[in-house]
């Protein structure tokens, strides 16, 4: 964000299921795998992670962290540009216009955009990028010397870490929380959602859609053709 620069509020955004309609994960590991920058195993393995995770079968944030290791040994530039690839051939048509409808709004009056999401880095800075978003907060890939170790440089910014980035972010920047938007789809979002005045749900799980209307939060709900 610009030192200079100062909003009304913010407007926290999640990434998957939110500004996309999709799982940006899901287009990443195909890709590897077409590419052979991924494994057989491994490809396998990102699968049964997957399931697993859909069905809220184990510890989420460490079924995400174990989803990472494949990374391990790969040159970073090579994400980096894998990222690139796949958000332009793919995710940059997947992007809700219900939500940049809400981006144009909140720009409109004052405040500022920023994407919050357990998503890497290389994937959620085209979308910061594209978007012209105000900032960015999510996970880091720890690299040496270039190499990708396959883990987060600091913590999955998931669960009760997203509420807390948050919650710094405003602090840090002089922001209060009872003015701010999150826009999120999961369950998993709830603490966010909860430490915010504005929560809205986007399109979301059963799970939060329960806890959205018992909250009186508002929802959006996708456009269909």
């Amino acid at each position: 964000m610009n030192k200079e620069e100062k909003f009304d509020y913010i407007a926290f955004y999640d990434l998957d299921h939110t500004i996309l309609e999709d799982n940006s994960a899901t287009h990443l590991v195909h890709e590897s795998r077409k590419r052979g920058i991924m494994s057989k195993r491994n490809f396998r393995h990102a699968i049964w992670l997957s399931i697993l995770y859909k069905l809220r079968i184990g510890d989420s944030t460490k079924m995400i962290i174990r989803m990472l290791s494949w990374l391990n040994g790969l040159r970073k530039d090579v994400i980096d540009q894998l990222c690139m690839d796949v958000f332009s051939k793919y995710l940059v048509q997947k992007i809700r216009p219900e939500i940049l409808e809400t981006i144009d709004e909140h720009r409109s009056n004052g405040g500022g955009v920023v994407l919050l999401s357990s998503s890497s880095e290389p994937l959620c800075r085209q979308v910061y990028t594209h978007l012209k978003m105000d900032d960015l907060i999510c996970s880091k890939l720890e690299s040496v010397n270039g190499i990708l170790t396959g883990k987060t440089q600091g913590k999955l910014v998931y669960g009760k870490e997203k509420e807390k980035r948050l919650v710094d972010y405003c602090i840090k920047h002089g922001y209060n929380q009872e003015d701010a938007f999150y826009y999120g789809d999961s369950y998993t979002d709830e603490y966010v959602m909860k430490a915010v005045g504005h929560p809205v749900a986007v399109d979301p799980d059963k799970k939060l859609l329960s806890i959205a209307l018992k909250n009186n939060w508002t929802i959006i709900l996708r456009m269909r053709a």
